[in-house]
């Protein structure tokens, strides 16, 4: 715990020199959301080797695999509101048949996804933040702490924030909302979660570049029938900044404070999140993310070093979470994108009156995700696309892996 929170002290204190500016009234702003866009739907395939396709358990055989995907989405900026909503679905293909510990698994498997984000100025001081996804999703998405790895089949994901941001003066603000959220798996028994969280932002205008927050949380979280509830509370004080008007970012750190379930006793740990958007120049920008606190989406593992491969199940679960990904313009055609997700994970103080008392009493694992790839424009509407992801876990629980995938496509935008 002590690496982690030396390695996100300097990470917040890095962000914390240019970090971004944006209004009073912004609460998570969305540079996207500027000018109004059509109806506009995108379509694509691709085709692609995977060296590991059911890490996890067991099987590391090559596959080669398809990928066909359409989405829609939809932008309408005025004065009083903005709203943009988007959906897309897809299907993934194996060409080779799986298995996971010798059982047959989906080859086939279907995606989708959905989100609706609205904003609406009420009157001056008034205004409403509502944000909304769904996804029914294969591999994991490394920044939101859901999950970590691959896991065998799919993972269903909701999450629904909604606000209401008052302008008391010229320079204080609040907003208050709620935010529910979640995720059910199709094939692995012990992630399942509910989540609601009440929350309070303060947002005091230091100067027309730099908002101050002052914020308190309070969650709980329901586990499925084998992981114990918790509650958990947060108190945190942050900056947002516009350093330049292309740069923004933000910070917020404090403390979290945590009861479980069947655990112990209450417990408090450090808590920092931070953000970082930046278009450098006209040609390269740059987004990266940093989290360091106790979550509750990776409390239960299987332990393949134990006799019997126990589920272990865990108080919580000390994680920080650092990652990037940028864009580079090399000409108009021709564009470059890369970037690295981390996430070092302790599994600690192991709950025995919910797992078995041979599991492992606390669990490291280290994760390493990093892509690269290009856009090729052939004209204005196909583009031709490649990528290589590389994954690695390194676990004390006897699930290393390392993953390669190797992917070329097209697709259209019309």
């Amino acid at each position: 715990m002590k690496k982690h929170f030396a390695a996100i002290t300097a990470v917040g204190m890095g962000l914390a020199g240019s970090l971004c500016a944006q209004s009073l009234y912004d609460l998570a702003p969305d540079q996207a959301e500027s000018d109004s866009l059509p109806l506009t739907w995108t379509a694509g395939i691709n085709v692609g080797v995977d060296d590991n396709p059911t890490p996890l358990l067991g099987n590391d055989d090559t596959s080669a695999y398809a990928q066909g995907y359409v989405g829609v989405t939809f932008l309408t900026n005025t004065p009083q509101s903005t709203l943009s909503v988007g959906a897309q679905i897809g299907v993934i293909h194996y060409f080779d048949n799986l298995d996971a510990l010798g059982t047959d698994v989906d080859d086939t498997t279907f995606t989708a996804s959905v989100y609706a984000n609205w904003t609406h100025r009420i009157s001056e001081r008034l205004r409403f933040v509502s944000r909304n996804n769904l996804a029914y999703e294969l591999e994991p998405d490394y920044s939101t702490g859901f999950q970590s790895q691959r896991q065998t089949g799919n993972y269903f994901t909701y999450s629904t924030d909604n606000a209401l941001g008052y302008r008391w003066s010229e320079r204080l603000a609040t907003y208050t909302g709620i935010r529910l959220n979640g995720i059910t798996f199709d094939d692995f028994s012990g992630g399942d979660r509910f989540t609601w969280t009440l929350y309070n932002d303060f947002r005091y205008q230091l100067n027309n570049r730099t908002v101050a927050t002052l914020t308190y949380r309070y969650s709980e979280t329901d586990g499925d029938e084998n992981v114990s509830d918790t509650r958990n509370q947060f108190l945190l004080a942050g900056l947002e900044h516009r350093f330049t008007p292309q740069t923004t970012g933000t910070i917020r750190a404090g403390v979290q404070l945590r009861d479980v379930d069947g655990g112990d006793s209450s417990s408090s740990s450090p808590y920092v999140e931070a953000t970082l958007r930046s278009q450098v120049n006209q040609r390269f920008s740059v987004n990266a993310y940093a989290r360091y606190g106790v979550e509750d989406y990776s409390r239960s593992l299987q332990n393949f070093d134990i006799a019997g491969a126990p589920f272990g199940v865990y108080e919580g679960t000390d994680t920080l979470r650092i990652g990037f990904t940028a864009n580079y313009q090399v000409s108009r055609p021709l564009s470059l994108t890369a970037g690295v997700n981390y996430a070092s994970l302790s599994y600690d103080d192991l709950i025995t009156g919910l797992s078995g008392a041979n599991s492992a009493s606390s669990v490291d694992e280290d994760l390493f995700n990093a892509f690269v790839g290009f856009n090729y424009n052939i004209n204005d509407n196909l583009v031709l696309n490649a990528r290589y992801n590389y994954e690695e876990l390194s676990s004390d629980a006897g699930r290393d892996y390392d993953r390669n995938r190797y992917s070329i496509g097209v697709s259209t935008t019309f």
